[in-house]
């Protein structure tokens, strides 16, 4: 069945070829919320180089925007048609008492776990949260995501965020390295893969245990906009549909995906000459993130939302003092394009992984 999808596909390509582009493909623009699009976000640019995209009709341009609020404000400026955004960012500006509410809703769960942590140099004295008094925490920026989590973990720690600690920004990467090495800050709150980045480049972190129920808040997944939702439904059934395959090609053959990104975005690569060494690298940032990509509770159903959890998100952030009143989880995300999503053949798509040649893509 796939194969005779990826045939008519292919026709109907050559088709529009002919026939003065009556059939092209419609250009969507996909905002992804970093810097430099690595393996952690794999799904996205495997569905690009294996076609998945185009096989819904679609020619997806991927575009790293550098954070989470700023998808969302790009999206609602109609600067995009569908982005990966932190919720932690977008619900704070679905409010309806906000001085300029975001029309947008999220339509697949991309993230069932929380993918930050605070963390101290392994040498550290710091123990535990409530030992950070008086110390300074380093954030990306003060409106990351990362500042909003920091808050919260601190609190938790029986801490008030705004007169025990101080957030200090200190951007990403080499900065960032530099701030901790000359102890510029005193602990860090950063996402899964900066983290093991960080430690790849030398840096030996320990994390500080956090209440279970903040690592079980559910984290970046895909947006639109509402009237985007309502009257192009088949585009984004067909993005998601293309990125779920994506999800189940990377989860089946980590390996293949992780070379599929770096060919794609060779700046992504670590800079490890030993080839073997580079791939157990890449794997070790994807395997983590990939962790929180499916949960037993959708029963096999890619990007499902599960109300409990969401219904928790808008607990925390109202807890935290980000939102001034409860958010609805019906405003936040909509169920209703994922059966849609998930039709496909999945066992062709693993069958697929299975069998990728690795060399294809190796440098």
């Amino acid at each position: 069945m796939t194969k005779l999808y990826s045939v008519f596909v292919a026709l109907m390509l050559a088709m529009s070829m002919n026939t003065g582009g009556s059939f092209a493909a419609e250009k969507v623009r996909a905002l992804i919320p970093v810097r430099n699009i690595d393996e952690s976000l794999a799904p996205f640019p495997v569905a690009k180089y294996l076609g998945y995209y185009a096989q819904e009709g679609l020619d997806v341009e991927l575009l790293a925007v550098g954070g989470s609020n700023e998808v969302a404000i790009q999206i609602a400026a109609r600067n995009g048609d569908v982005g990966e955004a932190s919720p932690a960012q977008a619900v704070i500006g679905m409010q309806q008492n906000a001085s300029a509410p975001l029309d947008l809703r999220y339509f697949y769960n991309a993230g069932y776990r929380n993918i930050w942590s605070i963390s101290v140099p392994a040498d550290s004295p710091v123990k535990s949260i409530g030992d950070l008094r008086g110390k300074k925490i380093g954030v990306t920026a003060l409106g990351s995501a990362g500042t909003t989590y920091g808050k919260a973990y601190i609190r938790s720690g029986g801490l008030n965020p705004d007169t025990d600690v101080t957030f200090v920004p200190i951007g990403a990467g080499p900065q960032a390295v530099a701030a901790i090495q000359q102890k510029i800050v005193d602990a860090i709150v950063f996402w899964d893969a900066a983290n093991v980045r960080f430690e790849l480049s030398g840096l030996n972190l320990r994390p500080l245990k956090i209440d279970a129920k903040l690592e079980a808040l559910p984290d970046v997944s895909i947006l639109a906009r509402n009237d985007v939702i309502r009257d192009k439904p088949k585009m984004l059934i067909g993005f998601a549909r293309a990125v779920s395959k994506a999800l189940d090609f990377t989860l089946a053959n980590p390996a293949a995906a992780v070379l599929i990104t770096w060919k794609m975005y060779p700046e992504s690569r670590p800079k490890e000459k030993d080839p073997e060494k580079a791939l157990a690298q890449g794997l070790k940032i994807s395997q983590l993130r990939m962790a929180g990509w499916t949960n037993p509770e959708t029963h096999g159903k890619n990007g499902l939302f599960i109300e409990d959890d969401w219904k928790n998100l808008g607990d925390f952030l109202l807890r935290e003092k980000q939102i001034a009143q409860s958010v609805p989880t019906s405003r936040m995300f909509t169920n209703a394009l994922i059966d849609e999503i998930n039709n496909y053949d999945r066992a062709a798509v693993v069958r697929q992984a299975k069998e990728f040649d690795l060399k294809s893509v190796q440098p």
